[in-house]
């Protein structure tokens, strides 16, 4: 999308907005949430790909904590979750309620911003770049410290460009996962059809095979060492009996 006028933005992430957006700070529209004590709720898992789910619906195995439930910190459907990957990927999008791991922050979005228009700025490319800004620790997952991302401004454009943006990058988003679909069927059918190839030219030339006994003399029995064997130009073949099989 392009817009016709454009303001400045100081902002390390971000140069320039529609002149009509908003600009504010993530402390001024997110919360943190830091509930605990709910040891029957599910267990959450923050993914990549498919957001903030149970551990059951992500699959993969991971480490399950089994005491101290109670200090787990309570997500519910429509927050956001930093967890030790979001430096790579952006930011998780609470599917399901549950609990997750105390490390994470869990944020609230409040009535200046949408979830849906957040669920795509967090993934963006320069969103992402900010969270390597703020990232502290050397270890292979690292956290993001919250106490200075909160501080960097996002845009806010007003709230129903907001559910414009959604509905736009949804439909686009649904036509190239179309496309990705026809293409993996794509691949699926050129690799049924390489099979077929390489299956229909060796039967083909089946009826053109003989009986070993009919080209060779054969001499059963005999071992070898490999001190024994020369390359396949010179000396005589020998074949292993399970590499032999009878129609």
């Amino acid at each position: 999308m392009s817009y016709s006028k454009y303001r400045l933005l100081d902002e390390l992430w971000l140069t320039d907005i529609p002149d009509h957006w908003d600009s504010r700070k993530i402390k001024y529209a997110f919360s943190e949430r830091v509930e605990k004590g709910y040891p029957n709720e599910p267990m959450l898992v923050a993914s990549q790909n498919m957001g903030v789910v149970p551990k059951d619906v992500y699959g993969n195995r991971t480490v399950e904590a089994t005491k101290d439930l109670h200090n787990l910190k309570l997500v519910r459907v429509g927050d956001f979750v930093i967890s030790l990957r979001s430096f790579q990927g952006g930011l998780e999008y609470a599917y399901y309620q549950g609990i997750i791991s105390p490390a994470y922050t869990v944020m609230i979005p409040n009535h200046h911003i949408t979830s849906g228009y957040f669920r795509f700025l967090a993934k963006s490319r320069l969103f992402i770049e900010l969270l390597q800004m703020c990232v502290t620790g050397i270890r292979e997952g690292q956290n993001i410290d919250y106490g200075k991302l909160k501080n960097h401004l996002i845009p806010l454009p007003p709230r129903n460009e907001q559910d414009q943006i959604v509905r736009y990058l949804d439909w686009k988003v649904s036509q190239i996962n179309k496309l990705i679909n026809a293409k993996r069927r794509q691949v699926a059918l050129l690799g049924e059809q390489k099979r077929a190839v390489i299956d229909n030219t060796i039967i083909k030339t089946k009826a053109d095979s003989f009986r070993l006994k009919y080209i060779a003399d054969v001499f059963i029995g005999l071992t070898y060492s490999p001190a024994n064997l020369t390359d396949e130009n010179s000396g005589i073949a020998v074949l292993r009996a399970n590499n032999i099989s009878h129609p």
